[in-house]
Order: structure tokens, then C-alpha cells, then sequence
């Protein structure tokens, strides 16, 4: 009789096991496991920092915005930078680049 109880008894705790490995491995590397998590808590930090940085660049486009709105002077600093354009009473004087030869690399 010891020894069914003993079998029993070994085979009870070989279930049990099997069964804590099983939750154990379905806990970490199942669905919503811990390395999901992990996962998905790199990827929410990424989003934040994206993020951010959008909410820097809307700021400055505003400013930019209100700039283009109401400062005529900015207005004529990028009509020169991005359209090329030159004021009254300005002249503009293209010199040809130096050829190769004369150019040092430091």
C-alpha cells in the first residue's frame, strides 16, 4: 500500500510540475506575456518620443505661421532665402565657383 501511495503521491507532483511549467512558459512567452509587454512598452516609449517631437515642430510651424502673418521684415528674409528674390534699390552678383585646382582641403 506504501507504494501505490508513493506512486501516487510522485505522480501528482510530476502533474503539478508539467502544469507549473506550462503557465510559466504561457506567461512569459504568450499572448500578452511578459516579453509582449516588454515589447510593447518599447514601442509606446517610441510613440511618446515621436510624439514629442511632432508637438515641437507644430510649435515652431506656428511661430513660423505668426511670423509669416505679421513681421514683414521675416516675410523678406525667406522670400530672398527660398524664392531667390532681391529688394528694391539691391543688386545681385553671381561669381563663377573657383576652379578645383585652387580650392585647398584643409
Amino acid at each position: 500500500m506504501e507504494k501505490g501511495k508513493k506512486r501516487f503521491n510522485l505522480k501528482k507532483t510530476h502533474i503539478f510540475l508539467v502544469g507549473l511549467l506550462a503557465v510559466i512558459l504561457f506567461a512569459i512567452f504568450g499572448n500578452k506575456g511578459f516579453i509582449d509587454v516588454y515589447r510593447l512598452g518599447i514601442e509606446r516609449d517610441g510613440i511618446k518620443t515621436f510624439n514629442k517631437l511632432i508637438e515641437i515642430e507644430n510649435k515652431n510651424l506656428e511661430k513660423e505661421i505668426q511670423l509669416l502673418k505679421t513681421d514683414k521684415r521675416y516675410i523678406e528674409h525667406v522670400a530672398k532665402k527660398e524664392l531667390g528674390m532681391i529688394g528694391k534699390n539691391e543688386m545681385l552678383y553671381r561669381m563663377p565657383p573657383p576652379p578645383a585646382s585652387a580650392v585647398k582641403e584643409p
